[in-house]
């Protein structure tokens, strides 16, 4: 789906929804786990974040559809720089921060 609307137009916005694939979204939930409720929409829980809120791989159709479960309070798209993670990932297995500048300690 493509937006060529005349204010998106008027302002150079170009917005393009992919109808098919999946993509990472943060999905919380009201005040239980959102897992059941993610995967009975054929989607994926790849990071538990806390007891409500969780990331999850699944269609943009499916995250839209979710939106709309009484039990959920927020569903947004996640993307993330996979060069950062990537260093994330690593420091996480080396056991210390990633190379690079450091923020000033207080």
């Amino acid at each position: 789906m493509k937006s060529g609307s005349a204010f998106a137009n008027r302002f150079g916005a170009k917005v393009s929804l992919a109808g098919a694939g999946e993509g990472l979204f943060l999905v919380i939930a009201r005040l239980s786990d959102p897992a059941p409720r993610v995967r009975a929409r054929d989607g994926q829980v790849v990071m538990r974040l806390n007891g409500t809120k969780v990331l999850a791989r699944m269609a943009l159709k499916q995250a839209l559809a979710l939106l709309k479960d009484p039990g959920i309070s927020k569903v947004g798209g996640v993307q993330l720089d996979m060069e950062r993670y990537q260093k994330f990932l690593a420091a996480q297995v080396a056991g210390g921060p990633p190379p690079g500048p450091q923020p000033p300690q207080p």
